[in-house]
């Protein structure tokens, strides 16, 4: 890996998410060169480029970059690809050490490039929402991805690290100083402010039009990219993954919670998560006990909030679910492809997520993961940020190194599962993110109310 030309390539670096990402590795890593703050000190060196399959628009992109960051100037290389050309893409992988996409809907463009990245043996991550790209993942490379020790890392942003590092973080907490297993990990939404983006809505999109009806009813479950779909686990364990489905009062945060839209990926990111650690993790390796279980929830701010904002989020799902609503939601309601939030709206934005864990001991003291997205809207800025951290883990050699997720070996992983500390280190790091866990009762939950 260390003998190709670049460590880091990025994969529709002139979409809207893409374009963020190369600009913050512009930013924060000048390609080929050390990055910054760490420069003086003999830090990390990336070597990064961008690639697509519009050479036109990427070399925009470029432009637009150097003019903002001047001493990327001539730094920046562009590759092209086309999902329709095995080779080209072939010749895009075998070029990097990690690929980092952001080019979806991924069900329907995603898997030419996981196939390019399998067979020239280069590590992958992406930002995919998705459980049937997930699964198809899954399906036609965890063995192969297994055998030749690739990592193929599916979420790694806003969709699903916050979650899925924070039930981890949160049963290693309960295990390590407290010597008790996790038996309830339960993810919650707090205050926030950002946009949406017309590349998230055009994946929900596509797979509410193109996946069959008797898959979708599969995909409601959240074992669905679970490696052996849930079984083994008492019907009690299993009845504590079912997903809020309205407003209700949570004892723990002491707070009015609505159902999550977030739930339907983050259930099974965090289940996949545990059902790797199961079959792959040894010994201490594995923080998730076998009656462990994941839910999830949006703090409200009281009792009509919560009410109102349940009552709403189901009156848009069932809007989505038929297609004469959804075509006028299309057409006059949600952004286009590749339109977003303004850059005021990524620049001040923020977000605070919060994974409560519970031990099987009533003694226990509850401990709580908190994850904070400063100065930068979660759903773009936030999730540019977010996943290049979360590459680089990969990306780097001494990172790579680390291991620091609970499975060492390659397959197709979830951001806990291959990246774990290594990712919470470099958060820490970093001026958008800070994640911590810490008991309950010291923890101030942003966003929660009591009335």
């Amino acid at each position: 890996m260390a003998t190709r030309p670049y460590d880091l390539v990025i994969w529709g670096g002139s979409g809207f998410t893409g374009r963020l990402a190369a600009e913050y590795l512009a930013r924060k890593y000048t390609p080929g060169g050390a990055s910054s703050p760490k420069a003086a000190d003999g830090g990390e060196s990336v070597r990064w480029a961008i690639a697509g399959r519009d050479r036109r628009k990427l070399e925009e992109v470029r432009a637009e970059i150097e003019r903002k960051h001047p001493h990327v100037a001539g730094k920046i290389d562009v590759l092209v690809g086309s999902v329709d050309d095995a080779s080209s893409m072939r010749a895009v992988t075998s070029r990097a050490s990690t690929v980092l996409s952001f080019a979806g809907p991924f069900a329907r463009f995603g898997m030419p490039l996981v196939d390019a990245c399998v067979e020239t043996t280069t590590d992958y991550c992406d930002i995919t929402g998705e459980p049937n790209f997930i699964r198809a993942c899954v399906d036609k490379h965890d063995a192969a991805a297994r055998r030749e020790g690739i990592k193929l890392v599916n979420c790694v942003g806003y969709d699903s690290v916050p979650w899925d590092l924070g039930a981890w973080a949160v049963a290693r907490e309960l295990r390590d100083k407290h010597g008790d297993g996790c038996v309830d990990a339960f993810g919650h939404a707090g205050a926030a402010k950002g946009g949406v983006s017309g590349g998230t809505i055009a994946s929900a999109l596509n797979v509410l039009t193109t996946t069959p009806w008797d898959v979708l009813k599969k995909m409601g479950s959240p074992f669905y990219v679970a490696n052996g779909g849930g079984a083994g686990l008492s019907d009690e364990t299993k009845a504590r993954w079912r997903t809020q489905k309205s407003y209700a009062y949570d004892e723990d945060v002491k707070s009015y919670t609505m159902p999550s839209i977030m739930a339907s990926i983050n259930t099974k990111v965090v289940a996949r998560s545990a059902s790797l650690c199961a079959q792959l993790c040894a010994g201490d390796s594995n923080p998730y006990p076998p009656d462990f279980a994941y839910n999830e929830s949006d703090l409200s701010g009281g009792y009509v909030a919560a009410m109102v904002g349940t009552a709403m989020m189901s009156a848009f799902g069932a809007a989505l679910m038929f297609p004469p609503s959804r075509w006028l939601l299309s057409k006059t309601v949600l952004p286009a492809p590749g339109q977003g939030p303004a850059e005021t709206t990524r620049e001040t934005g923020f977000a605070n997520i919060y994974v409560v864990g519970k031990g099987a001991k009533a003694s226990t003291p509850k401990v709580c993961a908190h994850m904070e997205f400063k100065d930068a809207d979660p759903g773009y800025k936030g999730t540019a940020a977010l996943a290049v951290e979360a590459a680089l883990c990969l990306a780097l050699p001494a990172e790579r190194r680390k291991n620091g997720g609970a499975v060492t070996g390659g397959g197709v992983l979830t951001p806990a599962s291959a990246l774990g500390a290594t990712l919470v280190d470099r958060l820490n790091e970093s001026e958008n993110f800070s994640f911590a866990v810490r008991p309950l009762e010291e923890v101030t939950l942003r966003g929660a109310s009591k009335l």
